[in-house]
């Protein structure tokens, strides 16, 4: 089996652990350095209109994909119990009922594409030179949400199944052609911000495709004699929608953070806008190493629900602990050395790496204040246990809105910096002491 996992192991090693962790947590990091690098393309242009413009576009794309981002980890649970309990049909069921969500939230999202444009920059509000720029890279980027909503599905259902090499062949090529894409249609053939969007557009259209024949390679699926009637089974459907209800509220709110956030820098100027997107971008990398840690984490912790070892999920928990404090400290002295370089590899304009470099603190501190809540959540999908999930974000909410409001007249992007924070933290607390409830989840079934 590819991983070098066996269905039947009770005793997980650091070996067996990383083997899935590693390769998870590389190719999980390519997906903000897709952002990332149209962030730094846009940020060689002269003018902070285009990083700014980008830097919205992205938070736009995110507030659609991210809200249905419960496809590719849902998806990832029931894959990983379904290889854990053996059983072929559900292998198929895994992927076949969130691919029948992904074509109805597709189609919606291009039916509805001027509404959702139209509401975002209203509360957005940026310059109007930076909404004109925003609308561009919008109107082509849309067109690729049935092609990102797909590789969501396959994508879980891939990792679910511990099909390492697949899902980072799939994650790493489409990223990769879309740095390459990217560089070329704007240095090269000088589209500007129409290139980067060609390029993110053209790059998910070629994951789609990988998908398709990955899944075609390592499914194995008896698409003849299976009955298709047992997808739309009401009893089982609802059940999927409930986890996913719970993991979209979290996103949900998660995308009201990042809108304030957005709204928030932009009522501070552009240049402040630019300079926390190429920190968030930091950010995110971060964030996303530590989230293929959880990827790994929510595969072991499938796998032990569904082979209903109670042993191998404890044992699980105290790995991820572990290998969780390395990785942050890793990620900190790494920043606290490369923090500059970093900086000016995403822009040349001196006014917003001055900035970056006033704030640059704030990401510092931010692995190991968010690391824990990023980690267990891979815990709690895994075994598709999402009421804490949604619970935990709700509460963060509710404190954050009211700090924000009050910090940044105060203390302005300082207060902002700091009211995420608080924001994230919150999560990690929340989350470790919810812990019991799901070590109870996993003893009914021993």
């Amino acid at each position: 089996m590819e991983g070098n996992i066996s269905v039947c192991t009770n005793v997980l090693t650091d070996r067996e652990y990383l083997g899935i962790t590693i390769p998870f947590m590389l190719s999980t990091m390519t997906q903000p350095l897709m952002g990332a690098v149209n962030t730094a393309v846009m940020g060689q242009l002269p003018d902070p209109k285009y990083i700014a413009a980008v830097a919205l576009g992205a938070i736009l794309f995110n507030n659609i994909y991210w809200f249905f981002g419960f496809l590719r980890v849902s998806t990832s649970g029931y894959a990983a119990q379904a290889l854990g309990s053996g059983s072929r049909e559900e292998g198929l069921l895994a992927f076949l009922r969130p691919l029948f969500i992904a074509v109805i939230v597709s189609c919606s999202c291009i039916i509805l594409q001027k509404p959702i444009l139209t509401a975002y920059l209203s509360l957005v509000a940026p310059a109007s030179d930076v909404a004109e720029l925003c609308s561009a890279y919008y109107e082509i980027l849309i067109w690729g949400a049935p092609l990102v909503l797909f590789n969501y599905v396959s994508l879980g259902w891939l990792m679910g199944q511990t099909k390492v090499r697949a899902s980072v062949f799939m994650q790493v090529s489409s990223n990769v052609l879309n740095m390459i894409l990217s560089v070329l249609f704007v240095f090269v053939l000088h589209f500007d911000i129409e290139g980067v969007a060609w390029a993110t557009l053209l790059s998910q259209l070629y994951g789609a495709a990988a998908g398709c024949w990955l899944m075609y390679l390592y499914g194995n699926f008896d698409y003849k004699n299976f009955d298709y009637k047992t997808v739309i089974e009401p009893e089982e459907l609802t059940k999927i929608l409930l986890v996913n209800t719970n993991l979209m509220i979290r996103t949900a709110c998660l995308l009201t953070v990042n809108n304030i956030i957005a709204a928030a820098g932009a009522a501070l100027g552009t240049v402040v806008l630019a300079a926390n997107a190429v920190l968030f971008q930091l950010k995110d990398i971060m964030s996303f190493l530590v989230d293929g840690m959880a990827n790994g984490a929510s595969v072991f912790s499938g796998r032990a629900l569904g082979q209903k070892n109670r042993a191998l999920f404890w044992q699980i928990l105290k790995m991820t602990y572990k290998w969780l404090f390395v990785l942050v400290f890793l990620l900190m002295l790494g920043f606290t050395f490369g923090s500059t370089f970093l900086i000016n590899c995403f822009t040349d304009l001196e006014e917003v790496a001055v900035l970056a470099e006033t704030y640059k603190y704030y990401v510092l501190i931010y692995p190991l204040i968010a690391g824990i809540g990023l980690a267990l959540y891979g815990m709690f999908t895994g075994a598709t246990y999402t009421v804490p999930i949604r619970n935990m974000m709700l509460i963060a909410l509710a404190v954050f809105w009211p700090v924000e409001r009050l910090l940044v007249p105060l203390l302005g992007n300082d207060g902002l910096w700091i009211s995420f924070l608080i924001f994230v933290g919150i999560q990690s607390l929340i989350l470790f002491y919810s812990l019991r409830k799901l070590g109870e989840k996993i003893y009914k079934i021993k």
